[in-house]
């Protein structure tokens, strides 16, 4: 489905946003049309660090940051002087308000902080093992924000890769990662990353949402979804 398909009852220009996750198929950044806004799920200083195409287009982008509040998450940021020589206008963070105390992490970052509002609470899996109320891990997070809260009508997503590549024996990311998980994949199991996904999806049928990846396994169901066009590598 092309840009214009999608808003063509509307009469209005199309807004694009990005979405950007870690995983291995961030290494097709290339096939990404333009974004008003290009939205970061964590802590992506080593990949700006060492991937120059990456670096040159983030650059050019507006961007929002939704960071979870690990305290050293921050460090890498602040070493690249990512708040300063980047256009990061707006800092989220991926817990529901109320569950998190604003100004509690110890990440030195000039931007407000901005939570996730009550809109998300239908998406999110309840009563969960951290929080009353939670998404499948930050990228996840990250993702209901770009659907939920930027008013876009397509949304790119590219990185989002559901720890598919482990089957295969492949790292979690294009380079290494400080913290040493490359082979580690999060307490969330895949088919709840990809729940949440098909939840947000389907409860926004007006958003055409492309997602680029190198998984190769899904869900019942989430290959069918009309406004969902998976696009694999």
């Amino acid at each position: 489905m092309d840009r214009r398909q999608v808003n063509e009852n509307r009469g209005s220009i199309v807004k694009n946003v990005t979405l950007l996750g870690r995983g291995p198929s961030l290494k097709y950044l290339n096939v990404l049309p333009e974004s008003e806004i290009v939205v970061l799920a964590n802590d992506f200083d080593t990949e700006i660090s060492q991937i120059k195409e990456l670096s040159d287009y983030l650059k050019k982008q507006t961007i929002h940051l939704v960071l979870n509040m690990v305290v050293h998450n921050a460090n890498g940021y602040n070493a690249i002087n990512f708040f300063t020589e980047f256009n990061v206008v707006k800092l989220i963070r991926p817990y529901l308000n109320g569950i998190r105390v604003p100004g509690s992490s110890g990440q030195s970052i000039p931007l407000e902080e901005n939570f996730l509002g009550d809109n998300h609470k239908e998406f999110m899996f309840q009563g969960g093992l951290k929080y009353p109320y939670d998404y499948a891990g930050t990228g996840l997070a990250a993702f209901a924000y770009t659907m939920l809260d930027t008013k876009a009508d397509v949304v790119n997503v590219l990185g989002l890769d559901f720890y598919d590549n482990l089957k295969y024996g492949n790292p979690n990311y294009l380079v290494k990662d400080k913290d040493g998980r490359d082979f580690v994949r999060d307490f969330w199991k895949p088919e709840d990353m990809q729940e949440n996904v098909c939840k947000l999806v389907n409860g926004r049928p007006d958003v055409q949402v492309n997602l680029h990846t190198i998984c190769k396994n899904f869900i019942g169901g989430m290959e069918d979804i009309q406004n969902l066009n998976i696009i694999k590598y």
